[in-house]
C-alpha cells in the first residue's frame, strides 16, 4: 500500500476516533489525496468490557460490538483502511517511517500515532521509550511523554490511555479525536475541526 500519511497503530477507542476524525475530512479541499491506516492487533482491552456510562452507547452494549460498530463507522470513509497485524518495528528512513508487521508486511508513512493502549508497547526501535502511567491505577500501566498535541517526537503522535488519560471510554476517544484535529489543523494551515455538518469553506 503506498502513499500513507499517517498509520495508527492500534485499533481500540483511541486509534478508530483518531482514524475516523482524521478520515472524515477527506472532502476538504486541504485534505488532498491523503489517506490513513489503521493497524490492529484485536488486543483491544475493549473486548472485555461491557459499557454503561459511555456517551453515546446504548448502556449494556458490550465492547466487542461498540468496535464492530467503530471499524463499520470508518468504513464510510473511502480514506482509510484498517488491517489485522501486529506492529513489530518501527524506524526511521529519511523523512518517512517504516512499519513492519509479525506477517512481514511493511508499509511506509509520513506520521504515526500510537493507540496501543497502557499495559503494552514492545515495538522494536521506537526511537522514545514508555513511562509508568499516572492514572494507570496499576503499577504495569505505561505512556509516552509527550508535548500538549500529544506528540512524542517528530511525527510520531501518542492516543487512547497511551496519552495519560484515565481508563474510561470518552477519555480514550477524546484523546484519540484531539490527536487527529491537531494533524489536521497542521494540514489546513490553521485552527481547524470536522463536524458532521459540511463546511465546505474549511
Amino acid at each position: 500500500m503506498d502513499d500513507i500519511d499517517v498509520i495508527i497503530i492500534g485499533g481500540g477507542v483511541g486509534g478508530l476516533s483518531c482514524a475516523m476524525t482524521i478520515a472524515s475530512a477527506g472532502p476538504r479541499p486541504w485534505f488532498g489525496n491523503r489517506r490513513v491506516l489503521v493497524i490492529d492487533d484485536g488486543g483491544s482491552d475493549l473486548n472485555k468490557a461491557r459499557l454503561f456510562n459511555a456517551p453515546g452507547i446504548v448502556p449494556g452494549t458490550t465492547g466487542v460490538k461498540t468496535l464492530e460498530n467503530l471499524r463499520a463507522q470508518l468504513g464510510q470513509y473511502p480514506v482509510a483502511t484498517l488491517v489485522a497485524g501486529r506492529v513489530v518495528r518501527v524506524e526511521r528512513d529519511g523523512d518517512r517511517w517504516v512499519v513492519a508487521t509479525n506477517s512481514g508486511d511493511s508499509y511506509t508513512c509520513e506520521t504515526i500515532v500510537l493507540a496501543t493502549g497502557y499495559k503494552c508497547c514492545d515495538i522494536e526501535a521506537l526511537p522514545v521509550s514508555p513511562v509508568p502511567h499516572p492514572r494507570g491505577g496499576k503499577a504495569d500501566r505505561i505512556m509516552f511523554e509527550h508535548d500538549d498535541v500529544y506528540r512524542v517526537a517528530p511525527n510520531l503522535h501518542v492516543a487512547g490511555l497511551l496519552g495519560g488519560g484515565s481508563s474510561q471510554f470518552a477519555i480514550a476517544a477524546g484523546i484519540g479525536v484531539q490527536v487527529a484535529v491537531e494533524l489536521l489543523s497542521g494540514w489546513a494551515g490553521k485552527r481547524t475541526h470536522v463536524h458532521d455538518v459540511p463546511e465546505p469553506s474549511q
